[in-house]
């Protein structure tokens, strides 16, 4: 027998040559099992199907599902509750039965289960849906709903050891239910040695939306310099200036640029994979001249306008006393006529103070 997350497959060899051949992959074919397909949905997630006259009463009372009726069934609390060791939501389907209303009730034929009195087992074979991995939430709800057992509540399933986690992706990590991220990390690392900036930014994007790293926010915080090295170049060139260092808004640059590459591998931002999303309005900001006002040193522009203003003549001296006059009482104001040399010595005083 081979399973998967949604397909039980049987192996039988029939010895009749008689017999009518059968599908071997057909499992209620050959045993008639009576197969659950069990629903799989975040909390208020359900689908819904509603007219103009039902709109509010469906929002009020909401369908139920296999799912709900099964978290919800004071039967099941009662009698999963001693056996919660044992039993997990696909695998109580043996023990209880779905009727038309989606409520869920105990069987009363079957195999007498030795550890609760008046509670019988078949042989009904439950199925969860499968959920892509891109519905990180509600990939995570079904990984710990067949490997929790007697979850009384959704947030019941997001308890580990007394302990209530946000997400159901931080209680598969608690329980150990997802790999860490170390190849990752050594992939990273050796990228940076060979590859450019935008080598690295493709390869990224490439792991978030295929690969599914458990803590993609801490892979970016590890590595996130050698993914933003080209961007330092760029504005140190542009600048004249070697000095510059990382920024903040350098990283929002080069968060915005992965982000766009998620988007046309899978179309889906990088909140969807657990990251902080980049401020798109901050990126209009990195522009040269900013980036040049920001990096100076008060200490240089002050010596520099000690040797300058002394050099000026009497109308480059009135302008620049006048405008000074404006800057260091905050008036502001318009101003023509000022050659470059005087806007230039009027641009140091003003840094240096």
């Amino acid at each position: 027998m081979s399973s998967s997350s949604d397909m039980a497959v049987f192996r039988v060899e029939n010895t009749n040559v008689n017999a009518p051949p059968v599908n071997k992959n057909d499992e209620i074919t050959l045993y008639q099992i009576a197969v659950v397909q069990l629903a799989i949905h975040l909390e208020n997630g359900q689908r819904v199907f509603f007219t103009n006259e039902t709109a509010i009463d469906r929002a009020i009372n909401p369908p139920k599902t296999t799912l709900t009726a099964f978290l919800n069934c004071v039967i099941v609390r009662m009698i999963l509750v001693p056996l919660h060791e044992h039993y997990s939501i696909h695998t109580s389907t043996t023990l209880f039965h779905m009727d038309s209303n989606k409520n869920m009730d105990a069987r009363k034929q079957g195999s007498p289960v030795a550890a609760c009195l008046n509670l019988f087992k078949s042989n009904a074979l439950g199925r969860l849906f499968t959920v892509n991995p891109r519905h990180t939430e509600c990939f995570y709800l079904r990984l710990l709903l067949v490997n929790v057992t007697g979850p009384l509540s959704f947030q019941d399933i997001r308890k580990v050891n007394g302990q209530q986690y946000p997400t159901y992706k931080d209680a598969c990590l608690a329980l150990g239910l997802l790999e860490d991220d170390n190849q990752w990390e050594c992939m990273l690392a050796e990228a940076a040695l060979n590859c450019t900036a935008i080598q690295i930014r493709l390869l990224f994007a490439i792991v978030l939306t295929t690969c599914f790293p458990a803590r993609a926010q801490i892979l970016w915080e590890n590595h996130k310099d050698s993914m933003t090295d080209d961007i330092l170049h760029q504005h140190r060139i542009r600048c004249h200036d070697l000095t510059i260092t990382f920024s903040d808004e350098m990283y929002n640059e080069a968060l915005i640029a992965i982000e766009d590459l998620c988007i046309v591998i899978a179309n889906l931002p990088l909140s969807n994979f657990g990251m902080n999303s980049p401020n798109r309005t901050a990126s209009d900001l990195m522009n040269t001249e900013m980036n040049r006002e920001l990096q100076y040193s008060t200490v240089e522009m002050a010596a520099i306008v000690a040797r300058n203003v002394p050099l000026m003549n009497e109308e480059q001296r009135t302008i620049y006393d006048r405008i000074m006059l404006a800057v260091s009482a905050g008036q502001g104001g318009f101003f023509f006529g000022c050659t470059g040399w005087n806007w230039q010595n009027i641009r140091y005083f003003a840094n240096s103070c």
